[in-house]
């Protein structure tokens, strides 16, 4: 008894398994449905064929839309793409092996895209450059074909040494598409244009791809609503047709969304941003049954597109109804039959006609299309009854459609209709019996003491170690430098480096950045585009050509704006200057190329520079070792193809304000509307060494000409203060409303040398987890940690006050913030209203000491012992004992 059960279960599972894998990508309304993938050998190479691709899609009402068709496989070999015209492979690989021809891909699994039109005819072939989009065969055959041409290398350059290509893959443009393997067939021939000769390919062989709707995706993509003239009741499409997964991100109303710009652009992003619906489908298709005539009777058809983000172009409608066989008229549409079968004629397909509704457009008052259709009546089977007047499947761009279930149909007043046990009822049941119990257990995760300790010590270590170039507030800042060998020459190789400023809220002022690096051998630099050297060196020993420069360690900064053309490049020539990550990534950038010469000229060759160097524009940087990284990965233009660089390495660099300066270089003064005193900057805060050279702001060395022209050295020339700082901030609690309270921040300039362009400023309170409002300044939250809101950056507006000018009657910038009161944790009290730290253009600026805070009235305030007191009394106390 137990072995015939088992044979049972084994046979249902056998049986399960046999309907899901064979009828996938089986369609019985298109049974020959397929793409087939030709491969034409026209000519062989030195090392390989030139090959012409061709992609015919037999699928009678299933086209491929934009962004069009993808197509991948793997090389048998070690075959290389040298050319394509009329497609492109999106990724090139690493093709460092070769020297001089660079292949078009070195990819072992290529993936090839469709070239958009309007490309250059030198690049077009018969056939192709649509974007890779592709017309059903049913729908339009002249369009169901795309075409590109490729010359292969590194591989057989004959009918027998030719390996064919494996493992093929479609997208089209999504998943659902399973090819078959390559399979030689007799080779195509080809007739000349007048009809009068015929010539033939070298070598030919196929590849069949079909498709599945249960491959493409897990849940239908459209559904179908209905309604009658006879019956009130509208039935809609079923809950959750389509799945709910994007329920929570779907947009309640069309003004919502034209509210954001942009957002109706489409996305690359694989979930669609749709309408919310009950149903939360990006099409429905509704069949109404209009009127009844003598003889015919009048269907009408819409379909609503509720996705934002695409247009369907050339949309196919596929139903399957009996008295399709004596259709009438169409209105609005046009109309083809399918007849996959000679005794079956209830299939046909509807799709827009050209130029005036083959594009449905993207959800909104627009995003609808309508047709109408007559029918005549077959008298031996046409009835009302049983929902007869609805068709039995749906299909939207090949995809079939969710329907309602048969029950729910619009039947006729007074029918008696007994509601049976549905299927997907009956299927609930059968898993609910076959379904065993599961037990599930929650595991607990235990940590020891012991790996606490260890926990403790490493980061007590990594605290000791690192702190010195660590910033708690910008965690991942640093300046990356990366090299990329974009192409090997005779005697060295060809490189773009890009200085990438990761850094929130530091950027890097005029006169901007220097760099410096060590050859590891005796590498020169022909050509810089976008830089140069600062010092060419001793270049005595060549003849013709003189390098650019011949150091050992060579000193390089960037080209000023303004030089021609032919010296710039990409990011280049900005003077040096680097804006903060936070505040503008577009700016953060700054890129050279550099031809070096008497180096390797292959990746086991070269030999990486050492011992960098970064100034920004002073000193505070540390540079660690030049590291090989995989190689770097470029997008064209269109997005549509990837090139690799031949190699590449990085060189992290970070600062740190202690190698920077031995002293602060701004400082906080505070004041409030409700104590009179001003706290200033502490004295000598930044240091007192520039005493003697200051000036006194009402002197007439203060207007004297070219006191504001910079020095080499970047010495500072100050204003004579108590506090010697070339910038001071000043924080004042304003105004105390019900439930929101007002700051004004002032910026002063005490350096008649500098103007600080694009300037930051940074603070830390907890309540600027609560910004209401910041006046004249641009405002971003800085949030290192989750958990943690209690940070955020000012900067100037561009073009109003995004420059602080020199010393004097204009050096000063200044702001209000409104913030809202969180009455669990505000308070005036013990200081509570001052920022715990603040930084201007990244380097921390020296706090009064807490005992010196403007105090509320009357608030018991005894001055605390502060930590130079309490220095100075364990002096004491030592000396004492000694």
């Amino acid at each position: 008894m137990e072995f015939k059960r088992f044979e049972y279960s084994v046979l249902v599972i056998a049986c399960i398994f046999t309907s899901l894998t064979d009828v996938a990508a089986y369609d019985s309304l298109d049974p020959h449905g397929s793409i087939n993938i030709k491969w034409d050998v026209m000519s062989w190479t030195a090392d390989g064929y030139v090959a012409l691709v061709t992609m015919t899609n037999f699928q009678m009402y299933r086209h491929i839309m934009e962004p069009g068709w993808t197509l991948g496989w793997t090389w048998a070999k070690k075959e290389v793409i040298w050319s394509m015209v009329g497609a492109q492979a999106t990724e090139q690989g690493d093709c460092s092996k070769f020297k001089i021809n660079i292949p078009h891909s070195c990819m072992k699994n290529p993936t090839v895209v469709d070239l958009l039109p309007g490309v250059p005819y030198n690049q077009q072939i018969a056939n192709c450059c649509k974007g890779g989009v592709v017309g059903s065969w049913g729908q339009d055959p002249s369009a169901a074909v795309s075409s590109f041409q490729l010359s292969v290398g590194r591989s057989g350059s004959s009918n027998k040494t030719v390996r064919l290509p494996k493992n093929f893959t479609l997208l089209g443009p999504g998943r659902g598409y399973t090819c078959s393997q390559a399979k030689n067939v007799l080779p195509t021939a080809f007739i000349s244009a007048d009809g009068r000769r015929r010539t033939q390919a070298m070598m030919t062989w196929n590849v069949t791809c079909t498709y599945s709707q249960i491959l493409a995706s897990k849940n239908p993509t459209c559904c179908v609503s209905m309604s009658s003239f006879y019956n009130s009741t509208i039935t809609p499409c079923p809950s959750c047709s389509c799945g709910c997964q994007n329920k929570n991100n779907c947009v309640k109303s069309d003004s919502d969304i034209r509210s954001v710009v942009g957002m109706m652009n489409t996305t690359t992003s694989v979930a669609p941003l749709l309408h919310c619906t009950q149903h939360m489908c990006p099409i429905r298709v509704h069949w109404h049954v209009k009127l009844n005539y003598k003889k015919y009777w009048r269907v009408k058809m819409s379909i609503t597109n509720f996705n934002y983000q695409v247009n369907y172009t050339e949309w196919t409608l596929v139903v399957q109804h009996p008295n399709l066989n004596n259709v009438t008229e169409v209105f609005s549409f046009n109309y083809k039959p399918l007849i996959p079968y000679d005794s079956t004629n209830d299939t046909g397909m509807f799709y827009g006609i050209k130029f005036f509704n083959d594009i449905l457009l993207q959800s909104g008052p627009e995003g609808n299309v309508q047709s109408e259709l007559i029918l005549q009546k077959d008298m031996n089977t046409f009835t009302y009854k049983q929902g007869w007047a609805f068709p039995r499947k749906i299909y939207f761009n090949g995809d079939e459609c969710s329907m309602p279930l048969p029950e729910d149909y619009p039947y006729l007043p007074n029918s008696a209709h007994a509601k049976a046990i549905a299927s997907s009822t009956l299927a609930a049941l059968l898993l609910l019996a076959m379904e065993h119990k599961n037990v599930f257990c929650q595991r607990r995760r235990c940590h020891s003491f012991l790996e606490l300790k260890f926990a403790l010590l490493a980061i007590a270590f990594f605290m000791l170690s690192h702190a010195e170039a660590y910033d708690p507030l910008d965690p991942t800042g640093n300046v990356t430098i990366k090299w990329d060998v974009m192409s090997w020459t005779p005697d060295g190789y060809v490189a773009a480096v890009t200085i990438n400023n990761f850094q929130m809220y530091r950027h890097i002022g005029a006169p901007g950045w220097t760099l410096g690096w060590q050859w590891a051998k005796k590498e020169v630099i022909w050509t810089m585009v976008g830089a140069q050297t600062t010092e060419q060196g001793d270049c005595s020993k060549f003849k013709a050509n003189i390098p650019h420069c011949c150091k050992r360690t060579p000193i390089v900064v960037d080209l000023l704006p303004g030089v021609p053309y032919n010296q710039q490049f990409a990011n280049c020539c900005k003077g040096g200057v680097l804006s903060a990550w936070g505040q503008d990534p577009a700016s953060a950038v700054s890129a050279f190329q550099v031809s070096v010469g008497l180096a390797g000229t292959s990746n086991k060759t070269v030999k990486l520079p050492k011992n960098f160097t970064l100034q920004g524009p002073g000193p505070g940087y540390t540079c660690g070792p030049a590291k090989v990284v995989p190689s770097t990965v470029y997008l064209t233009s269109d997005r549509r193809r990837k090139t690799q660089a031949l190699m590449t390495w990085n060189v992290t660099c970070t600062y740190s304000q202690f190698l920077a300066s031995k002293n602060p270089s701004c400082c906080v003064s505070f004041s409030s509307f409700y104590n009179e005193t001003i706290t200033p900057c502490p004295s000598c805060a930044c240091g007192c060494h520039n005493k003697n050279n200051c000036i006194m702001s009402n002197s007439k060395a203060a207007h004297r000409t070219g006191i504001n022209t910079p020095k080499k050295d970047n010495t500072p020339l100050l204003q004579c203060t108590h506090h010697m700082c070339p910038i001071r901030v000043h924080w004042h609690v304003k105004v105390n409303y019900k439930e929101y309270w007002r700051v004004k921040i002032a910026i002063t300039n005490f350096n008649y040398r500098m103007n600080y362009t694009q300037w930051t400023l940074v603070a830390q309170h907890p309540n600027l987890n609560n910004v209401t409002q910041v006046f004249s300044f641009d405002y971003k939250p800085l949030v290192p940690y989750e958990s943690i809101n209690d940070t955020g950056m000012f900067y100037g507006m561009k073009f109003y006050n995004d420059l602080l000018m020199e010393a004097g009657p204009q050096g000063n910038v200044q702001s209000e913030l409104l913030l809202q009161k969180n009455k669990d944790t505000f308070t005036f009290k013990q200081g509570w209203a001052f920022p715990r730290k603040v930084y201007f253009n990244g380097d921390e600026c020296m706090l009064p000491p807490p005992d010196t805070y403007p105090f509320l009235p009357n608030s018991a305030n005894a001055n605390p012992i502060t930590s130079l007191t309490m220095a100075a009394s364990v002096l004491l106390v030592v000396l004492s004992i000694w």
